[in-house]
């Protein structure tokens, strides 16, 4: 889960002016057990798309993935590992008008789930992408979470850096991107269902830990900073470096800890 490789896919799904928000909430339970929840609402616009199709491989078929139904949210339970199955699956509307759905999934023991957040994310052959999932392990009431992308290199190595007038380039495009951004929105978090006692994560709300909050109205407000973003996927950085160097940046959420430890109270 490379942050720039998230943001070019969004984009190049939703080439047009659009809205989109992912929210994923995994909840342990002291007893093991636990829910993921995995709510998509879209704008106007990309739920017109969705309902039109565009063939094989256009943006509707590919939104499909996120607003799941019946058959897409059991494929996706499979998905999530042994013993996890489909709760519900609702409507949802929100008060500034995008609608989609929220499938909540029921995970009998938080051991045996492999977590990786439904997003528009594919390789360069349009697969989706299949990167090391996020493994959770309880023992007593301690939760130890790993994110074996945290440290993880890209593949092929790095690509030459951006030369500064390439630079220059991207950040007077930002202006233009800023209305296919609007609205977008793309977090993982990780509630306690008892509270948190204590946790070593970065990002604490509550009794919930982010993992990864992504506002993109925010971050485009920030010309530099997108800039620095993208020009990370070129250069090889990984999520822990990238928590590093942008951990100022508003808008923009990231854990580092390729292992987060968090006391169950």
């Amino acid at each position: 889960m490379k942050l720039s490789r998230l943001i070019l896919a969004v984009a190049a799904v939703f080439g047009l002016a659009s809205c989109l928000e992912i929210k994923s909430t995994i909840t342990v339970n002291k007893d093991g057990t636990a829910t993921v929840e995995e709510t998509s609402l879209l704008g106007a616009q990309l739920a017109a798309m969705m309902a039109q199709g565009g063939g094989a491989g256009g943006p509707g078929e590919q939104l499909k993935g996120l607003v799941m139904g019946k058959e897409e949210a059991e494929k996706r339970a499979k998905d999530l590992g042994e013993g996890v199955t489909v709760k519900s699956i609702e409507e949802v509307k929100s008060p500034d008008g995008k609608s989609g759905s929220k499938v909540t999934f029921a995970v009998a023991d938080i051991r045996k789930l492999t977590y990786k957040p439904n997003t528009p994310e594919k390789d360069e052959s349009g697969e989706k992408k299949d990167d090391d999932k996020m493994t959770f392990a309880l023992e007593g009431s301690t939760l130890t979470i790993t994110n074996p992308d945290a440290d993880k290199k890209r593949e092929g190595g790095e690509k030459p850096k951006k030369s500064p007038e390439e630079i220059a380039q991207m950040k007077a495009q930002v202006a233009m991107m800023k209305p296919m951004f609007a609205g977008m929105r793309i977090t993982i978090d990780v509630k306690a269902g008892s509270g948190i006692a204590s946790t070593d994560a970065s990002h604490r709300a509550g009794e919930a830990i982010t993992y990864l909050d992504v506002q993109f109205d925010k971050l485009l407000d920030n010309v530099d900073a997108f800039a620095e973003v993208m020009e990370s996927g070129d250069t090889g950085l990984t999520m822990s470096e990238a928590a590093k160097k942008f951990e100022k940046v508003e808008g923009l959420k990231i854990e580092g800890k390729k292992v987060v430890k968090v006391e169950l109270k």
